[in-house]
């Protein structure tokens, strides 16, 4: 039986921290990739500026979903990096952790697909949204296994505190954006790019932004 905290597999094969790196940096090429595949020049009844304005214009989802896609998995992939500057091996079960991040990320395009094919439906929407959901949650579980039995250490101690709570905000985000599409499937898409655009924030930013609603949240509970 594998031993998931440890940095052998079952059989006792060490696993190489830098194959695991430069595949997964493969998945997300691949998957970041496939995203711009999906836009196709627009059919123009007649070519004139007017036409191809307008034909643009009408992409307008294609283009929303298409930067909450991307961005996703551009800061995924940067998460993914930090994450494993900063640990030392990779356990058993951070290989199968990642694998499981690594099959929707690889998804990812299909219901980005379906939102420019077929415009903003509930359906379509819910869908995506439910795929980023499962991204946040297998990221999460990869950064629990991953540090396991990392936490003493004083170098990466901070760095694994201060991004912990971080990780949650897309959790959560991603699963009112997902309820909230059974009302407006358009906000909810434009709630998703708010989380792209979030963590695309400087950390400093972001720091800034969490001490003030924390600070909030003090004063309302007095």
């Amino acid at each position: 039986m594998a031993d998931l905290t440890s940095g052998k597999s079952s059989n006792g094969i060490s696993i190489a921290k830098g194959r695991f790196e430069a595949f997964s940096d493969g998945v997300f090429a691949i998957a970041i990739t496939l995203l711009v595949l999906e836009f196709r020049a627009p059919e123009l009844a007649r070519v004139n500026d007017a036409a191809m304005t307008a034909a643009l214009l009408a992409l307008s989802h294609q283009y929303l979903v298409y930067f909450a896609s991307f961005a996703t998995i551009g800061i995924m992939w940067f998460n993914h990096y930090a994450l494993f500057h900063n640990v030392p091996h990779v356990s058993y079960g951070g290989l199968i952790a990642n694998l499981a991040l690594l099959m929707f990320v690889a998804f990812l395009p299909f219901p980005t697909l379906l939102i420019g094919r077929y415009g903003p439906l509930t359906s379509s929407v819910v869908y995506f949204g439910l795929t980023l959901l499962a991204i946040s949650i297998c990221f999460n579980i990869l950064w629990y296994v991953a540090t396991l039995g990392h936490g003493q250490r004083g170098s990466i101690t901070g760095f694994l505190r201060s991004r912990t709570a971080w990780n949650t905000v897309g959790f959560v985000v991603y699963a009112l954006g997902t309820l909230v599409a059974f009302l407006s499937p358009t906000s909810a898409i434009g709630l998703f790019a708010c989380v792209a655009l979030y963590y695309m924030l400087p950390s400093s930013v972001r720091s800034t932004l969490e001490a003030t609603a924390s600070a909030h949240e003090g004063e309302s509970t007095t």
